[in-house]
């Protein structure tokens, strides 16, 4: 079976080949040692990956 592989953009284009097993992995990278901070689309994925925490730690009933 061939799995796909996920490389970060970034390391590429300096001519480093850093693999990951998942796109939030990607993502993390890319937000601590790149420095992405400031990019924008960012924001939008923290903002969506926070809401998606909480929606699978919804409350238990009775609590």
């Amino acid at each position: 079976m061939v799995q796909d592989k996920i490389l970060c953009f970034v390391c590429a284009v300096k001519g480093i080949e850093r693999t990951f097993a998942t796109y939030y992995e990607l993502q993390d990278h890319l937000y601590k040692d790149h420095d992405m901070t400031k990019d924008p689309a960012m924001e939008i994925f923290s903002k969506y990956r926070a809401s998606a925490l909480r929606a699978t730690v919804s409350p238990q009933p009775g609590n």
